[in-house]
């Protein structure tokens, strides 16, 4: 019995030796394998996985180096034997699955090649940014957009840095469009995926469906508030968020609300409150999708400020230049709900376009605003001829 424990215990000790180079420098196979990056010809390469085979049979990284020596003499079908023989011995060798990622998607075998990918993502997320922006290149190929949609569908964890990679401005909007509409067809899109949906279709010149599938996001009630103006008369419980709604961000020196005890309609207005500091006021604003055509827009405000020159209310083309701008001058009355009103033209290639206010400070001193500005009612009506 103390023979062979003895015995038993030397083994696990040399095979330890061997495998795990915190005892020591490995001397059987792995040392082996891990020289692979040293061989470049094919001979060599063999060499090296029959010598790590000799040792341990069954090692699937030692198979896909003889898959790779047998691709580099020209054995194209042996080479794929060996590496399908590699991922079965070994399902996280990445390096064999990218080989037979390769060679599927060359045959047009979507599917198969789109296992291999999920399998490549799940074992080595870092290559996720350089393989899945190759791929969102690809998208105009209707087989792989359709096998990414079924992989996608499925929720892999790499999914978010799919979505990632549509968002580049380098990938064709069109193609992005299209993967999104038939994932939705698989499920439901996320929300990080409605945003790239929306984007693509932003940048894909297509405004107005950009806008109508930002509204399907938003509940019954909120898409209730949708006019040419997205909730002109500042009527949300609460702030919503997105492409075409109310930008609302707080600038240095001003604090933007909502204000229940005083509107010109409705149940509130937006209130604007000036601390005293010099501003450059660029909210609220908002992105609009307009078609050509003459517009009206109205605004109804109480300016309770010290400014001396008079906040503007500007509508301007994306890009491109201011289409109007209305001064919201009560004279020397303050503190009185005033409605200003004013006509623009909006021209075929004027696809999107952004309403925002500002002022026309000319000096640190013009700028330095203190009190408080009301909104509400602000309107943009087409004029039918």
């Amino acid at each position: 019995m103390g023979v062979t424990a003895a015995a038993l215990l030397g083994y696990c000790g040399w095979s330890i030796l061997r495998a795990d180079t915190q005892h020591g420098a490995p001397i059987g196979p792995d040392r082996l394998l891990a020289d692979e990056n040293a061989f470049r010809d094919p001979a060599s390469m063999q060499a090296l996985g029959l010598a790590a085979l000799a040792d341990r049979p069954t090692d699937g990284a030692a198979f896909r180096i003889l898959g790779t020596s047998a691709a580099l003499r020209g054995s194209e079908e042996l080479a794929l034997r060996l590496y399908r023989i590699s991922v079965r011995r070994d399902p996280r060798d990445w390096k064999a699955h990218a080989f037979l990622m390769d060679d599927a998607f060359r045959r047009g075998r979507v599917e198969e090649g789109c296992g291999h990918l999920d399998a490549i993502l799940r074992v080595a997320p870092e290559l996720s940014k350089p393989l899945l922006s190759a791929l969102a290149a690809e998208l105009g190929d209707e087989g792989l957009k359709q096998g990414l949609a079924d992989l996608v569908a499925q929720d892999p964890p790499w999914a978010p840095q799919w979505v990632t990679a549509l968002r580049d401005p380098v990938v064709a909007p069109e193609d992005v469009v299209a993967f999104f509409e038939a994932l939705s067809v698989r499920r439901s899109l996320l929300p990080s995926e409605h945003l790239a949906l929306i984007e693509a279709l932003a940048r894909a010149g297509r405004i107005g469906d950009a806008r109508a599938h930002w509204l399907e996001t938003l509940s019954p009630r909120e898409r209730s508030l949708a006019d040419n103006v997205f909730d002109g008369g500042f009527e949300e419980e609460e702030r919503i968020n997105g492409e075409f709604a109310w930008n609302l961000d707080a600038e240095p020196g001003i604090d933007v609300t909502f204000d229940r005890e005083a509107s010109m309609s409705g149940r509130q207005s937006l209130r604007i409150d000036f601390n005293g500091r010099s501003v450059k006021l660029r909210t609220p604003s908002q992105r609009l999708a307009l078609s050509p055509g003459r517009y009206r827009v109205t605004v109804a405000f109480e300016d309770s400020t010290s400014i001396s020159v008079p906040f503007a209310f500007m509508v301007g083309c994306l890009p491109g230049g201011e289409l109007t701008r209305l001064d919201l001058s009560n004279g020397p009355e303050r503190g009185i709900w005033m409605h200003v009103e004013g006509t623009f033209e909006v021209a075929d290639g004027c696809a999107q376009q952004r309403l925002w206010l500002t002022t026309r400070s000319r000096s640190i001193a013009d700028g330095q605003v203190s009190g408080v500005l009301r909104l509400d009612d602000v309107r943009v009506r087409k004029i039918l001829p």
